[in-house]
């Protein structure tokens, strides 16, 4: 396992970069925060887009931009999909938008929290549901944020995304950035591009301990450890990243998306912009319904199967887990 540098070429800035026309009738590119990238509007490589010109801490190692226009949405039925759920495979045309090069960490979600604390709400967001699950007692693994005045972290996992949160969490950590969570279509697109259908972020090399932080064999119970059994650094994974340049899209944790889970929402949903079912759930084998929500990539526990770019995993609506954290977009 090797610490991914999140870095990028920094292009050469141009005198008086302002928008506005030099001498010689040239445009130069808009750079109103001076951080050396062009506003995303203006860049002539996607790779380089200033997703938040207004402040020069947003660039493309924190954020990358995803372009207007369609991609490959789905998976057929294979060795690595036996649900039908990611079916029909249909071209999805999305707007432009930017999406977090990481998964949000513990030590940015806990800057929010005591932001909220500041603000008269400790461990709550602005309706009073609350932000970190401090009583989670369903699995054997400690919480990694501790109560407290500050909180405070488990020491070493500063930089590990952030679990034991539900989806309202992730909603209000990204508003109060200005973004939100992506739609499931969203996510898919920033993790698998818009040149082809491959099954992972890379391409089409299985994931092993190389690659991912997975369980990496096929479901069962005869598969193998996972690699870690926990949540690394993120970022901690070389040749892993989408085409977009994001990283950790399979394995580490789950990641909240703002949609409800139908089995067969891809059937009829629009071909733009998909915004996700206004309600999810699925039937109980006691004949009772259960409230249902996606998260996707997969986590440090997870198979091949859920870890494709094409996966979806249902989860309780009201549910936390020690392997579901999310990342935002923002919209442009």
């Amino acid at each position: 396992m090797i610490l991914l540098a999140l870095s990028c070429t920094r292009p050469v800035a141009l005198p008086d970069d302002t928008g506005e026309e030099t001498d010689s009738g040239l445009e130069l590119p808009v750079d109103g925060d001076g951080d050396g990238y062009p506003r995303w509007d203006q860049a002539s490589d996607p790779a380089l887009a200033d997703c938040d010109d207004h402040d020069p801490e947003v660039t493309p190692a924190t954020e990358r931009l995803v372009s207007e226009g369609p991609f490959i949405r789905g998976e057929e039925i294979s060795e690595w999909n036996l649900l039908e759920d990611t079916e029909p495979i249909r071209e999805i045309w999305l707007s432009p938008y930017c999406a977090d090069v990481t998964e949000v960490t513990n030590e940015a979600f806990v800057r929010f929290m005591e932001a909220q604390r500041d603000a008269g709400m400790d461990n709550q967001d602005a309706s009073g549901q609350p932000l970190f699950d401090f009583e989670d007692d369903d699995d054997s693994v400690p919480e990694r944020i501790l109560e407290g005045r500050p909180y405070t972290i488990s020491s070493g996992y500063e930089q590990h995304p952030v679990t034991e949160v539900w989806v309202w969490s992730g909603q209000a950590y990204c508003a109060s950035l200005g973004k939100r969570l992506p739609t499931e279509a969203e996510w898919e697109k920033a993790a698998r591009g818009d040149q082809d259908e491959r099954t992972w972020p890379w391409g089409e090399g299985e994931p092993d301990c190389e690659r991912a932080n997975i369980r990496p064999g096929p479901e069962g119970a005869d598969g193998p450890e996972p690699c870690v059994d926990d949540t690394v650094v993120v970022g901690s994974y070389v040749g892993a990243s989408s085409p977009y340049g994001l990283v950790d899209m399979a394995g580490n944790v789950g990641e909240w998306v703002s949609d409800w889970y139908q089995p067969d929402y891809y059937a009829w949903c629009p071909d733009t912009d998909p915004p996700g079912p206004d309600d999810g759930w699925v039937e109980l084998p006691d004949g009772g319904v259960m409230e249902t929500r996606v998260t996707r990539g997969g986590s440090f526990a997870s198979s091949l199967e859920s870890t494709t770019v094409g996966a979806r995993y249902l989860e309780p609506a009201e549910a936390t887990s020690n392997g579901v954290g999310f990342r935002c977009v923002r919209p442009l």
